[in-house]
């Protein structure tokens, strides 16, 4: 069984007039809050084997504090990740990760909403609200999508 780790960026900064998107980093307490949740979840045992994370700043930077939390895990950049990405697009890459991926892996997928929301209602049929720093724990059993739990960003700094 592979198990998603589907987790949404910390808190970033505003958008400045003539900055891309793709430019906004994590505020400085995005960063303290992000290392705080992710030191949480692996705390509780959910350490990746691989990661996939938007390119987008925000998104890198909230993976960078999950290595730091469980030790380093090759990484990836994804387009497949990207704020408007599409469902049931993303649903078929992540099929494709999980025939390649070893028995008992951990994938830490990090993005952006709305998409992760129409993600995780794509994959498990679940409408759920996907706070920053938040974690949706998903597991493919070789049948399908599996809903496991989510974790707010509260209950992984606990």
């Amino acid at each position: 069984m592979t198990t998603l780790l589907l987790i949404r960026h910390g808190i970033a900064e505003d958008p400045r007039p003539g900055q891309k998107d793709m430019d906004r980093a994590l505020t400085e307490e995005g960063w303290i809050r992000t290392r705080a949740a992710m030191k949480g979840l692996v705390a509780m045992g959910w350490a990746p084997t691989r990661g996939y994370s938007s390119p987008y700043r925000r998104a890198a930077e909230t993976m960078t504090c999950l290595q730091e939390a469980a030790g380093a895990f090759p990484m990836e950049p994804s387009l497949e990740l990207v704020p408007g990405g599409h469902a049931p697009q993303a649903d078929l890459w992540l099929r494709g990760l999980v025939a390649e991926a070893g028995a008992g892996e951990v994938l830490a997928i990090v993005s952006h909403q709305p998409f992760l929301s129409d993600l995780i209602c794509h994959l498990t049929g679940r409408d759920m609200d996907v706070k920053k720093a938040s974690c949706t724990v998903i597991r493919w059993d070789g049948k399908g999508w599996r809903f496991e739990r989510q974790y707010r960003p509260s209950d992984l700094r606990a």
